[in-house]
């Protein structure tokens, strides 16, 4: 199996990876750089020139032997992911993101539309602070509010708009994919998705990239991932979107940095070897594209990125994506149980509801 490499990098700014060292790690791997792009509004705007630095450097890393997705990110006050709640601000930012490639001439090779739940909703429901009766009754409001097939299907389509724009000026569009929306294909429905105000796999997506972010997985989830299944759920769910997507099923394996989502502190691979196990069970499960989460985690050795690491550690996590041979995991029988009932919770029992 040929593998292709890819790193996504959230919080650093053009100007901090525009380093001989940095070039020469992305190009010595081949490695495709998911670069965040954060916009900001004015006046209903926003700058199609806040991403020509990036432009300019992923010319760079191209020249070096890589390659550059730009990952597009709304302000958070307009839920920072894109999803169901803000597709108006959305579609604009698609708008300023072509014009900006317009304006610099050369293209990237590909977007990334990282399709997640509403930073509110996120914060409300996920992030530290909530006491227990305030999650619960955070997560019963979305949960009666959020279901809207109609809704779903307006989005579905708006999205396919916004996509095919983009792919009709030759770049490749991937998408982030929350692991157990994977669920959701099982019996072809969108209950999970719709619930997460997150259409993914009714749109026409170059890549689905599945967030299998194993150093905290099993701890977010522990009521569905129990210990020591972490690696045989990955292994399951990725041979299930293989199988329907082929060489469009991508997985993103870390973290390897706490990143910008409160309550993961800890919670993050600090050394290369303990992503082999994950490595090894999405290559089983036929994943030819390996991508990481996240570059920071890569460069550096601490959480406030000031401890830069040794070259011979920051290749380390690459040569593991690369060269780790495919081996499946082992079954695992509270995972098998706990599946069963996940799956059976979330079948949608009204696909007919979403019009296709």
């Amino acid at each position: 199996m040929t593998v292709s490499l890819g790193v996504y990098c959230e919080t650093l700014a053009p100007r901090e990876l525009d380093r001989p060292d940095v070039l020469g790690l992305l190009g010595e791997f081949r490695v495709t750089l998911g670069h965040a792009v954060r916009f900001t509004e004015t006046s209903g705007a926003f700058d199609p020139d806040r991403v020509r630095p990036y432009l300019e450097l992923g010319d760079k890393i191209r020249a070096a032997g890589g390659g550059l997705f730009v990952w597009p990110l709304l302000p958070k006050l307009l839920g920072y992911w894109w999803n169901e709640r803000n597709l108006d601000a959305a579609d604009r930012l698609a708008n300023a993101l072509l014009e900006g490639i317009r304006r610099h001439g050369v293209a990237p090779d590909g977007v990334v539309l990282d399709m997640e739940p509403p930073w509110n909703q996120a914060a409300a429901v996920l992030f530290p602070g909530p006491g227990p009766a305030s999650r619960a009754v955070s997560l019963a409001r979305y949960f009666l509010e959020n279901r809207n097939p109609r809704r779903f299907a307006w989005s579905v389509g708006r999205l396919r708009e916004i996509v095919a724009r983009l792919r009709g000026t030759g770049l490749a569009v991937s998408s982030a994919v929350i692991p157990f929306l994977i669920a959701d294909l099982i019996h072809e429905g969108n209950l999970l998705q719709d619930y997460l105000e997150t259409p993914v796999f009714p749109l026409p997506f170059d890549g689905y990239n599945a967030m299998f972010y194993n150093s905290y997985l099993p701890i977010a989830a522990a009521a569905l991932v129990p210990p020591g299944a972490a690696a045989r759920c990955l292994f399951e769910y990725m041979r299930e979107l293989a199988t329907l997507f082929g060489d469009r099923a991508w997985v993103t394996l870390g973290s390897t940095w706490e990143g910008v989502i409160p309550g993961n502190a800890g919670l993050a691979y600090d050394r290369a070897d303990q992503l082999v196990g994950d490595v090894a069970a999405a290559k089983a499960a036929g994943i030819g594209s390996l991508w990481l989460f996240c570059l920071e985690g890569v460069l550096y050795a601490d959480q406030g990125l000031t401890r830069r690491r040794e070259q011979l550690d920051s290749k380390a996590f690459f040569s593991v994506l690369r060269d780790t041979p495919a081996a499946e995991p082992a079954a695992h029988t509270g995972w098998s149980r706990r599946r069963r009932v996940l799956e059976w919770v979330t079948r949608d029992r009204r696909p007919w509801a979403y019009g296709w």
